[in-house]
């Protein structure tokens, strides 16, 4: 076989039936989703004897334990941001054609039938027409940023097993739906458990990038098999980070002060609101403080802006963010 391009490669992803049992692409619930890169990798770790026999080399090799992890990074789509999100540490609800999630306590992975359950999910990628099929998997760190007027997420992935699939599956397209220059708003409010944002949307952002971290890892325990036997969750990290064009103090008063604030991204395809919108994603910090806010006179001709991060935290009688996502998919 010649070699061949990334750009004829292709994922699949399925939710399973059973955590770690492996769904290969051809499955009729198997679905094809775009993505821009992936990084997947078998991680093991092997055992090199240091047996004293007379020799200072090593002098055996066993296999150990091991896991799959990786980066994909994808461009938002209503159409299937919806089966990332249910594969990850997330409590999902779904009403009136919006999901909704809200952050879990799940301390590790499971997955259940229906729209409320998290899942994991089994991911099939084809390099050069060779399939590689992972089990297992959820997306444990979620950073969605715009990027060239686009929205994107990247993701961090963690697997049980490595599987060899049945076959490599016929992959079917759908128009792209994607969410655009055009599409994007940020608000800001008071914290609170339900901030209306019922203000004029910003116009000092320059970039918005947050960042969900549930801080996935595999466990391994003592069975007879070498793949992990689950992933666990760890704390759940909420970051954002931003420029904002400097207007006045308001912002780094709010800083020094550590003034709890909200702030929610939204992008929206065919209508002036997240309502009236057939597709978009709502993005909800309920309660974030400034970290860091950097100020300076950096260059003659510069535009004077305030690198600023801030951090998520939780919130009495609320959750701490909210992800909304106006979709046609349907989950099972």
């Amino acid at each position: 076989m010649p070699a061949g391009l990334s750009g004829g490669g292709y994922l699949a992803l399925a939710h399973e039936v059973t955590k770690g049992t492996y769904i290969p692409p051809t499955d009729v619930s198997a679905v094809f989703i775009p993505f821009l890169s992936e990084s997947f990798k078998y991680t093991e770790a092997r055992y090199f004897s240091p047996q004293i026999r007379a020799s200072v080399v090593q002098s055996d090799v066993k296999q150990g334990y091991y896991h799959i992890e990786g980066d994909i990074e994808f461009e938002v789509d209503p159409t299937w941001l919806p089966y990332i999100l249910h594969a990850s540490r997330h409590t999902p609800s779904f009403a009136g054609g919006v999901f909704t999630y809200v952050p879990s306590t799940a301390g590790a992975t499971s997955t259940a039938a229906g729209v409320t359950n998290a899942k994991t999910a089994s991911i099939t990628i084809v390099r050069n027409g060779v399939a590689f099929g992972y089990a297992g998997c959820v997306f444990g760190n979620l950073t969605f940023l715009v990027d060239g007027g686009i929205l994107k997420l990247r993701t961090t992935v963690m697997g049980e097993s490595d599987n060899t699939p049945g076959g490599i599956g016929t992959p079917s397209w759908v128009a792209s739906n994607l969410l655009g220059a055009d599409a994007h708003y940020v608000r800001t409010d008071t914290a609170g458990t339900a901030p209306a944002f019922a203000g004029a949307a910003s116009l000092d952002f320059n970039g918005y990038e947050v960042s969900i971290n549930h801080n996935a890892a595999p466990q391994n325990r003592i069975i007879a098999a070498r793949s992990a036997s689950y992933v666990s969750y760890g704390e759940t990290e909420i970051g954002l980070t931003t420029q904002l064009d400097f207007i006045d103090k308001t912002e780094y008063n709010a800083f020094v002060a550590t003034t709890a604030k909200a702030f929610r991204y939204e992008g929206l395809n065919g209508g002036a609101t997240f309502a009236l919108a057939t597709t978009g994603v709502q993005i909800d910090l309920n309660r974030a403080v400034y970290e860091t806010y950097d100020l300076s006179l950096s260059g003659l001709a510069d535009i004077i802006m305030a690198g600023v991060t801030a951090k998520g935290i939780g919130i009495t009688g609320g959750t701490a963010y909210r992800i909304k996502v106006k979709s046609p998919t349907t989950i099972a």
